[in-house]
């Protein structure tokens, strides 16, 4: 005999696939979140390797030809063609008296006009800097040996770098933002079955019709609870797939960094991702049935999304360092597939408690749903 609860799931599914805006919200986050921050990094290393001369306008420059030529040394180099439309001009000006500072040992006053706010100059004037600051360096090593004074003497601490980062953990560094998205693909891509399985079910007036059918309370939630969870791990599936196939399009290598994932790994993440779909499917048919319409569910939902985005931010840029969060539902997946990213020994202890914890958490959300469905304030909307 079928099970009431695979009715259920089977009668869920098929409406919902029966409703292209569910499948495509299904869809677009998991696919188009991903692919947006991979663009995003794409511009930026393509900014930070860039090998090409930086043009600016150089005024002053019969002043210091010397110095003018370790800017063209460092690939920085006077401007000929005008500035394009909206762009702010970079000029680096030198001042007159530059051979009598330089012979007395005095600061030769340069000035570096720029926007300092633009993002797509940033790199520019960062090396303009870069190429500045070293010919100071130089006159400054060559001012104390012509005085007879050991330049290291200004050296107060030699500082010597043994980088012992992997490919891996500095990738993990990039691609910590990254992972956000597939955890928070199992919140998104859900929701919008959610709230019409629960919220708007009611107000088409056929929840009181399959209460009335001879199944329990606990039967029905568990079946829209399933199938909730169902589109919610088609879109943990899509981004676990999908995120290490397009970071392998990227120049990574080029900044030191490497992202490999086998598909064993691949799959030890999407075997993560099951428990918290279904504590997200929990959560968010809790919170409409607790609504009284389907639009007061859209925003009580779209607010409680502010919740794991908060939690997972929160503890990827402030570097909170707690064992305890191996042990916690969401952030116990979230350490583990840093830990995946990094290939560090996984933590298997805390990946099964936080399992297990978001298991449970997850079914007490499932009987409380379903006790509130015996009232009738719940089932009318009341």
């Amino acid at each position: 005999m079928t099970s009431p609860i695979s009715i259920v799931l089977r009668k869920e599914l098929k409406d919902a696939l029966r409703d292209k805006r569910s499948v495509m919200a299904a869809m677009s986050y998991a696919f188009f979140g991903p692919l947006l921050m991979a663009v995003a990094f794409y511009v930026l290393i393509s900014q930070l390797t860039d090998t090409s001369d930086v043009k600016i306008e150089i005024q002053g420059a019969e002043h210091a030809p010397a110095f003018v030529a370790h800017l063209e040394r460092q690939g920085v180099v006077q401007r000929d063609e005008p500035w394009p439309e909206g762009q702010q001009p970079i000029v680096l000006e030198i001042a007159e008296g530059w051979d009598e500072n330089i012979a007395s040992a005095q600061p030769a006053r340069v000035t570096l006009t720029a926007d300092f706010s633009s993002q797509k100059q940033r790199t520019d004037i960062r090396r303009v800097e870069q190429a500045v600051e070293g010919y100071t360096a130089q006159l400054t090593y060559i001012r104390l040996q012509m005085r007879g004074i050991d330049p290291l003497i200004t050296q107060g601490v030699n500082l010597v770098k043994h980088d012992t980062a992997t490919k891996g953990s500095k990738a993990a560094i990039l691609m910590g933002s990254v992972l956000i998205f597939i955890l928070l693909s199992v919140f998104f891509s859900g929701m919008n079955v959610a709230i019409d399985i629960s919220a708007g079910e009611r107000e088409r007036n056929s929840l009181e019709l399959l209460l009335s059918q001879p199944l329990t309370t606990d039967q029905l939630v568990w079946g829209k609870g399933l199938a909730a969870s169902a589109f919610a791990m088609f879109g943990g599936i899509l981004s676990a797939i999908l995120i290490p196939i397009i970071f392998k399009f990227l120049p990574l290598h080029e900044i030191g960094m490497s992202v490999s994932l086998a598909w064993p790994l691949i799959l030890l993440i999407i075997v993560l991702l099951v428990p918290l779909a279904l504590f997200a499917t929990a959560l968010q048919l809790f919170v409409s049935f607790r609504a009284k319409s389907f639009k007061e569910a859209q925003t009580y939902i779209s607010l409680l999304l502010m919740a794991p985005m908060l939690v997972v931010f929160g503890v990827e840029f402030a570097r909170v360092k707690n064992q305890i969060l191996y042990y916690l539902p969401l952030t116990g997946q979230h350490q583990a597939l840093l830990d995946i990213i990094k290939g560090e020994q996984l933590n298997w202890a805390g990946m099964g408690i936080s399992a297990a914890a978001t298991v449970v958490v997850s079914v007490l959300l499932f009987k409380l749903i379903s006790r509130m469905l015996s009232s009738e304030k719940v089932v009318f909307g009341l």
